[in-house]
């Protein structure tokens, strides 16, 4: 009787092992036959499911990134009070705890990796994309319920609120200690805060 084979498992396999290569050594090292190797596969059968190196990173993202954007959603109310729905939807963005950083991280590489890697800045406008979707999703919401000033430019605060939670996100994965949960959070809540008091005015 012919072996059947859980290719979803297999896959999920391969961007784990891919991924502890990056964590511990870097992508550089994330080369088909030492992720095969960490797999426990053959270079060949890696090749059967990724045929390059981009291909692969691409796959870890969507994997580590999906799996996120899932888990994140799954039993998550979002508040009928807009200033906390708002707080709520961009704290999802952040690296609050570790599985997050994890998906974070794989996007920090995909992101320096597009610069040279054709194959990759597709992926990254469309997160990029999405990030801004996300932002302007939130001042739509601040918008509707007239908290914010009536002459914010909402395509300006929007791409300034996607700068903030991009900074934070690599601040809170380069120094941790001082971008902990609670400051980054602190943070996220002044400036809606402030976004829906300030005088656009002047």
């Amino acid at each position: 009787m012919p072996k059947i084979v859980d290719h979803e498992q297999k896959r999920k396999l391969i961007a784990e092992s891919a991924w502890r290569i990056i964590e511990e050594k870097g992508i550089e090292h994330a080369s088909i036959r030492a992720v095969a190797a960490a797999a426990g596969l053959s270079p060949g059968a890696l090749r059967h499911y990724f045929s390059t190196q981009d291909e692969l990173l691409l796959f870890i993202v969507d994997y580590y990134l999906t799996r996120g954007v899932d888990r994140a959603s799954e039993g998550l109310v979002i508040s009928h009070i807009p200033i906390k729905a708002a707080k709520e939807i961009l704290l999802q963005l952040l690296p609050m705890n570790e599985e997050k950083r994890t998906a974070v991280g794989v996007w920090w590489l995909l992101a320096i990796r597009s610069l040279t890697s054709l194959a990759l800045q597709a992926k990254k406008d469309e997160l990029i994309d999405g990030l801004h979707d996300l932002t302007k999703a939130v001042l739509d919401i601040l918008a509707q319920a007239q908290l914010l000033p009536p002459a914010v430019d909402i395509q300006l605060e929007t791409l300034r609120l996607a700068a903030l939670i991009e900074g934070l996100t690599i601040l809170a994965l380069l120094r941790p200690e001082l971008y902990t949960p609670e400051t980054v959070e602190q943070i996220v809540i002044r400036h809606v805060q402030e976004l829906c008091s300030r005088d656009t005015d002047g």
